[in-house]
């Protein structure tokens, strides 16, 4: 992936583009980590051709949104932070004797194929070292590797080239979501779920201390019961089910909370069916005070994965 950088190496930057299905959601920030300001922030419509069910269609859709949204701000100054959509994205926790970092990746490539349903000569990988809940067996250790076909990230170094936009990273758009909502120190001292719930997809991350440890994306469409009323019961199917799964993989892991963001977190009641059925306390996810950013005065909700993707440098 030398065409576009690391998924996870740090470079200067301090804007964030999410793509989503229905739009770009674009933010730049000003200041320094301890007291930072929001300096732009826009959402354009993407033409819904591009991202479809949070997979990357046709990256050529995204050119004129794109093009549109950098002619809007007088051209793109900033290095930007560019998502790539979760389901074009495997990631997984994989055990490996303790190695220099680059030496991991190295080996990686001899028992790719064990973990991913494609060659390692046409991935795009990245490593990062996590401290796992199940401590490895002695000698070894635990990383997380990000994984995705390489002609989609070639396919999104193409569309920023075009659209003049300086790209300093691309990034798994859960990852980014998962940093925005945890912040710059540690947030939960044991296990919690951190859920993403958007209008037909469902972002789940299980935590462990400053880490994610398992990152889940589902498809979920909410309707409505016989009374009217919103269904939210797809939704906490997934999360139950994360849950179960996440305490049989984890047994020693104690689970506090549920942190909840997206367009749905603004729902009490799907707030209170969590907390009822996880047995969990639901938390809000704020990626504006969790990083000490100034809150925006219009819409707050749905910026986790730019916000995420904005700081990432300051980590």
């Amino acid at each position: 992936m030398a065409a576009a950088s690391a998924l996870f190496k740090k470079k200067r930057n301090r804007a964030g583009l999410a793509l989503h299905d229905n739009d770009l959601k674009y933010i730049e920030l000003d200041g320094d980590p301890s007291k930072m300001r929001v300096a732009r922030k826009i959402s354009t419509p993407s033409g819904g051709r591009g991202v479809r069910k949070n997979s990357l269609a046709d990256a050529g859709e995204l050119l004129a949104p794109l093009q549109a949204l950098g002619s809007s701000i007088g051209g793109f100054k900033a290095p930007v932070a560019m998502s790539i959509p979760s389901r074009d994205v495997l990631i997984r926790v994989i055990e490996m004797p303790e190695l220099p970092l680059e030496d991991a990746r190295e080996a990686l490539q001899w028992d790719f194929e064990k973990y991913f349903p494609y060659a390692f000569s046409d991935a795009a990988v990245d490593i990062a070292m996590i401290e796992n809940p199940s401590a490895p067996e002695a000698g070894n250790m635990s990383l997380l590797v990000a994984a995705c076909k390489l002609r989609t990230i070639e396919s999104l170094t193409r569309l920023a080239d075009t659209a003049k936009l300086p790209l300093s990273t691309i990034e798994p758009e859960n990852v980014a979501m998962f940093r925005a909502v945890l912040g710059p120190t540690l947030s939960f001292p044991n296990g919690y779920l951190a859920v993403f719930a958007e209008e037909g997809i469902c972002q789940l991350v299980l935590g462990y201390r400053d880490n994610g440890v398992l990152y889940r994306t589902s498809l979920v469409e909410l309707g409505e019961g016989e009374d009217g009323k919103a269904d939210y019961s797809p939704l906490v199917r997934e999360i139950s089910n994360t849950l179960t799964f996440a305490r049989n993989q984890y047994r020693d892991l104690q689970m506090d909370h549920v942190v909840l963001g997206g367009a749905y977190s603004e729902e009490a009641e799907l707030r209170d069916v969590i907390a009822e059925t996880s047995g969990l306390k639901v938390t809000l996810a704020d990626p504006w005070g969790s990083w000490g950013i100034r809150p925006p005065r219009d819409d707050l909700s749905g910026w986790e994965t730019a916000v995420g993707l904005a700081v990432r440098e300051l980590l």
